[in-house]
């Protein structure tokens, strides 16, 4: 699998996760992603992307609510 396809089912993971209602934060989220054995330089990846992490907290938060 291309380090692009890898990054997009993390991506999509990390959503799902989110959504589960399990999570406080993109932080949370990241530990998680980390203990189900994505890469960690993937996780970063994601990090980078501040409009995502901004998704991914507030799909956490809703999912709490």
């Amino acid at each position: 699998m291309s380090d692009d396809a890898l990054f997009m089912s993390l991506r999509e993971r990390a959503y799902e996760l989110a959504e589960s209602g399990r999570f406080k934060d993109w932080l949370k989220v990241a530990d998680a992603l980390l203990a189900e054995g994505f890469l960690g330089a993937l996780i970063k990846r994601l990090d980078g992307d501040a409009l995502a992490v901004m998704m991914i907290t507030r799909c956490c938060q809703q999912a709490r609510t």
